[in-house]
């Protein structure tokens, strides 16, 4: 009988959440930058920028997951 292959070390795991979060941090400053570039409040800005960062996270994660990285 044949094992099956071990799934991802716990580094590769640790970099792809880190990466995850990395790119929802790019996405949420490009979010908060254009939007105040546009005449939009302080707190229209963040309001953008969590929603940009949550999506982008969630996206980067969901990726990550079907790739077997998680």
């Amino acid at each position: 009988m044949t094992t099956p292959p071990p799934g991802p070390s716990r580094t590769v795991k640790v970099m792809a959440l880190v990466i995850s979060i990395l790119c929802g941090l790019v996405a949420a400053l490009i979010a908060f930058t254009l939007s105040r570039h546009l005449e939009a409040t302080a707190l229209q800005a963040l309001t953008y920028s969590a929603g940009s960062f949550m999506a982008v996270a969630a996206f980067a994660r969901s990726v990550q997951g079907s790739l077997g990285l998680l």
